[in-house]
């Protein structure tokens, strides 16, 4: 089908196709915070075994406040991630409804690969406008699982030190 003859109905169709798209991600995303959620409140339950000397045979309370730490900085690095690509998503939701495509040429693509359709002029406008509104929770959406390891181990070992400050001052 040529592009340049899409009809009202044609570039609503495609309107509501993304809006679909954009919405299951969401769903999927507030699905993933209440696992994360019941998993949280799990680990939280499970702290005092943790802690207890006779249940887990860790001779260290620093070893035993490393356990928990770690696991803490990684559920709150979990959340944030998750949240703001919950956000991102509703962002791109609300766009839908009323973006300007991106014309043809403003969008970029490998010619003789792959061909400009509606659907990606739609997405490609609704994704920089976005990026543009909502610049932070574009950045965590774009980051990579190394930066979100590393954001991890950074605030495992500032829960680490808080640790040791609180077992010093014990």
């Amino acid at each position: 089908m040529e592009e340049f003859r899409l009809t009202p109905q044609d570039k609503q169709d495609a309107r509501t196709a993304l809006l679909k798209y954009y919405s299951s991600k969401c769903v999927a995303h507030g699905a993933y915070l209440v696992a994360i959620a019941v998993a949280f409140y799990g680990f939280v339950k499970f702290i005092p075994f943790i802690l207890d000397s006779t249940i887990l045979p860790l001779t260290s309370e620093l070893m035993k406040s490393s356990i928990v730490s770690l696991t803490l900085s990684g559920f709150i690095v979990l959340i944030v991630y998750v949240l703001s690509r919950t956000f991102f998503w509703s962002y791109l939701t609300t766009a839908i409804l009323n973006i300007k495509p991106k014309e043809k040429n403003e969008v970029e693509h490998e010619p003789g690969q792959t061909t400009v359709t509606f659907l990606q002029q739609l997405h490609i406008a609704c994704f920089d406008y976005v990026e543009s509104k909502h610049k932070v929770s574009a950045k965590i959406y774009k980051l990579g699982s190394g930066y979100l390891a590393l954001i991890w181990i950074d605030l495992s070992v500032i829960f680490i030190i808080v640790s040791l400050i609180l077992l010093h001052l014990r």
